[in-house]
């Protein structure tokens, strides 16, 4: 997830006033000389952060309210919270004496705190800044996709304004929301779970999508009708077994290929992956072109980028079956 921050960066680039970006542990690091405004609408990060000189932290939050930062918090005096650090008395005291800030450990606007590979950076997180503050906070079920995971699978799976995607373990629709911001149309999700689809339905009150309960394995789709398939399939650990998986898996990738039109993509992610290429590795028709390694939840699941073989794109469009 981290590089595809770096690159959404990297293309906003010297138009937004970002300059020396660079990766630093787990974050993208940079020198914003614009307004905030511009990254805001990015959908890549969880958080945004003022990175302060630990000499002078109080004179790096003044100077970052002095540049419009205030106006993105939208409060007169913002609450604060200092996390525990050396000298997290002192700064606490300093903050509410220099800045005349509210200590609200509970209800804060800034949260400082530390980051980098040993916690070298000192940094004031901006609560309106995090993902779930910009955006719409989402209904969740167990093992539901996290929000920047389910929009890198939408990103790999080269969506455009108008395809056609289906999410046959669709779950809370974590994936379906941000296909619906990408431009995808119709939108389709199936899921064995009536919890889950309650949760999908709350989750996508505007969007053009059809919800339903059909199994993955027999997909009410059409042959060739399917743009994009985009999946957080499961991982048979909290949600399903691995033994229902050797099922699973060569099921819905049989009905994938039937259902994808000849210049289809799928990306499916699990963390079962020796059943899952097993289960790719005979079923005719389709073929993995990349594999991505993510880390989410303390697990490292592998996004799946499948696309049809030649001789079946080729048959597919003849209205022939692939022997």
């Amino acid at each position: 997830m981290v590089d595809r921050l770096l690159q959404s960066c990297h293309d906003l680039g010297a138009a937004a006033g970002l300059t020396h970006i660079r990766r630093v542990a787990d974050s993208v690091v940079l020198d914003l000389a614009g307004p905030v405004s511009g990254l805001a609408a990015l959908r890549t990060f969880s958080a945004l952060s003022v990175v302060l000189d630990p000499a002078e932290p109080v004179s790096g939050l003044r100077r970052s309210l002095d540049s419009g930062l205030l106006s993105v918090l939208g409060v007169r005096v913002p609450c604060y919270r200092v996390a525990p650090m050396t000298s997290r008395a002192a700064l606490i005291s300093a903050i509410k004496g220099e800045l005349g800030w509210a200590n609200a450990p509970s209800a804060w606007d800034v949260n400082v705190t530390t980051a980098g590979h040993r916690g070298e950076l000192l940094i004031a997180q901006v609560g309106p800044l995090h993902r779930s503050r910009r955006f719409p906070a989402l209904r969740r079920i167990p093992a539901s996709a996290n929000p920047l995971v389910a929009w890198l699978l939408v990103k790999l799976a080269k969506v455009e304004p108008g395809h056609s995607l289906l999410d046959p373990c669709c779950g809370a629709g974590t994936i379906l929301v941000e296909a619906d911001v990408a431009g995808c149309g119709p939108l389709y999700g199936s899921d064995i779970g009536a919890a889950a689809l309650q949760a999908a339905r709350a989750n996508l009150p505007d969007a053009a999508v059809r919800l339903d309960s059909t199994p993955a394995g027999r997909l009410p789709h059409s042959d060739g009708s399917i743009d994009r398939i985009v999946s957080n399939l499961p991982f048979g650990k909290r949600v399903g077994s691995h033994q229902g998986n050797r099922d699973l898996y060569p099921a819905l990738l049989a009905e994938a290929a039937r259902v994808l039109r000849p210049d289809g993509r799928a990306v499916l992610m699990t963390e079962d992956k020796r059943i899952f290429e097993q289960a790719v590795q005979s079923t005719r028709g389709i073929k993995v072109v990349k594999e991505v390694t993510l880390s989410t939840g303390g697990l490292h699941p592998s996004a799946y980028v499948i696309e049809r073989t030649r001789a079946h794109r080729r048959a597919t469009k003849r209205g022939a079956r692939p022997r």
